[in-house]
């Protein structure tokens, strides 16, 4: 966003009315940290109001030390994970309201094998059985190919337990997964 430090402090100063070119012009990204994080569309949408709130809030002490969408992610992630915990059950949503969420190569080694759609429900649905926390981490790194490193800036928790973290959502995962698509 071009000239984001003047209109973050035009935005403190009290030109409220600057916030909304912050808004639009990040919604999109934070709405997809949001769906990683939710696996839920509606419970994406409202996790990334949460987050603009929660930036709003809190943009007086933004030091621009690191990027505003690294701060944006952190929010965004922690808000998902706190909604999801909030949340009693993980319902699987159905239909096109998660198609886009994985992508998944099918084994293209036998012909009887499961085809793309079914290790993407079972994928998913395995996902949104296991920890937020844990879904975050193993997301970031397993899904969307960050380092370890970069995971650990992203969700501001220390490299070895971003780690472990990714251990135990594979570990979670395998359990879940075993026995399915023909295994």
């Amino acid at each position: 966003m071009p000239k984001l430090a003047q209109t973050i402090d035009q935005v403190v100063a009290g030109r409220t009315d600057l916030y909304e070119s912050i808004v639009r012009y990040y919604e999109g990204f934070v709405f997809s940290v949001a769906l990683r994080v939710t696996f839920d569309r509606d419970l994406a949408y409202d996790v990334t109001q949460e987050t603009f709130l929660k930036l709003y809030r809190s943009l007086s002490k933004f030091r621009g030390q690191s990027r505003l969408s690294s701060y944006l992610y952190r929010i965004a992630t922690n808000a998902g994970i706190d909604a999801a915990r909030k949340r009693s059950q993980h319902p699987v949503s159905s239909g096109d309201a998660q198609a886009d969420l994985l992508t998944v190569e099918a084994p293209q080694t036998a012909s009887d094998g499961p085809d793309r759609e079914e290790v993407k429900f079972a994928l998913r649905a395995a996902l949104q059985k296991i920890d937020p926390v844990f879904r975050a981490a193993f997301a970031l790194v397993d899904l969307d190919g960050l380092s370890y490193e970069d995971a650990a800036f992203r969700l501001g928790v220390p490299v070895g337990t971003v780690k472990s973290r990714v251990f135990r959502a594979r570990g979670e995962l395998r359990k879940l997964l075993s026995g399915t698509l023909g295994r």
